[in-house]
């Protein structure tokens, strides 16, 4: 029966370094792993690092991007709603007098 070896950490810094630079099959067939250990390292040492240098600009910008687009996408609706509020608006002040005539209101009783 093949025994298993351990691995430190270090080690597997180093593979998950290595594999944005290769293809995860080829790493893990090099090192004798399974690929999905390697995906599972990679997420041991993101955690491990957790707000160290190289875990945290891809996830910040990602993060950041998704707040970006969820705000646009409000402001888009809240224009939206504005542009279709004025022309309502404006349609009720043009009478049926036609353009540029007063604006009906009641009159005041004195």
């Amino acid at each position: 029966m093949r025994q298993r070896r351990r691995w430190t950490m270090e080690q597997k810094k180093v593979a998950v370094k290595r594999m944005r630079d290769c293809k995860p099959t080829q790493l893990a067939k090099e090192i004798g792993i399974d690929k999905r250990e390697l995906y599972r390292w990679r997420d041991q040492v993101n955690k491990h690092l957790g707000a160290g240098a190289e875990a945290k600009p891809e996830g910040n910008l990602k993060r950041e991007n998704r707040q970006l687009r969820e705000t646009l996408a409000r402001k888009v609706m809240e224009v939206d709603f504005l542009q279709g509020a004025l022309r309502r608006i404006e349609a009720r002040r043009q009478g049926s007098e036609g353009p540029g005539a007063r604006a009906s209101t009641k009159k005041s009783v004195q």
